[in-house]
């Protein structure tokens, strides 16, 4: 209702406007001949035509709009989903593996200390502690991270002692003619010994060396601890 007066008035206002704009050109209507222009011009307006009409307008616009968006939406979705695939056959990069070294190399792994027992000499017990001249096997552990098996013969001496070298020997040469130490393997170098008499602890340094020619391995530097008391 509220529609359909404010479309009368906006009519009423044309006319009125028509009119003044005529009296410029020719003599002023009188008022009758004033009114009924505005009566005739009433009668051929159709107010609920006319909202249904602007409704109509209001509406395709809002559509349009809408479809906009949608297609929007849609674009917007499709180029998501072929960045996802673009991703999806990049190969994910492959952690890069630490490279081996050129030529002889050795790697220290670990050492320790135990003792052998048992009616059939099977039973292995791993210490780091040991009284005075109770006897003892040390395992000094190497891998070979180079890229060339190891030489035939390997020599593991020692170098170094924080304390007192106890060991029996002060070098072991092993034999690997028959068991190569090949690239990523490991070899355990034994030395027998015995708990100090000097109480505390005790650190010996232990360097590979190629036995035929005498030759340092490089990377081969080990050590063994253990307390005495």
């Amino acid at each position: 209702m509220k529609k359909s007066i404010l479309i009368i008035a906006i009519a009423v206002l044309s006319v009125a406007l028509v009119i003044s704009i005529g009296a410029t050109v020719r003599p002023q209507l009188s008022m009758d001949e004033q009114n009924l222009i505005v009566d005739s011009v009433i009668q051929t307006i159709n107010p609920e035509g006319l909202a249904e009409s602007i409704a109509a307008t209001v509406e395709a616009n809002v559509l349009k709009q809408i479809g906009g968006l949608a297609d929007e939406t849609a674009e917007n979705t499709e180029e998501t989903a072929i960045s996802e695939t673009e991703s999806a056959l990049v190969p994910t990069p492959t952690p890069a593996v630490e490279s081996t070294y050129s030529g002889i190399h050795a790697k220290f792994v670990n050492s320790y200390a135990y003792t052998v027992g048992g009616d059939e000499g099977d039973q292995v017990t791993v210490q780091s502690e040991y009284t005075p001249n109770v006897l003892f096997n040390i395992d000094v552990v190497f891998e070979n991270d180079g890229d060339t098996v190891w030489p035939a013969l390997i020599e593991m001496r020692n170098v170094s002692t924080s304390g007192t070298y106890t060991g029996h020997s002060p070098n072991v040469i092993v034999d690997t003619t028959y068991a190569p130490v090949v690239p990523g393997g490991k070899r355990a170098f034994t030395i027998a010994a015995h708990g100090s008499e000097d109480l505390g602890y005790h650190t010996f340094y232990f360097q590979l060396y190629d036995a035929v020619s005498g030759s340092l391995i490089a990377g081969g530097s080990g050590s063994f601890s253990y307390l005495a008391k």
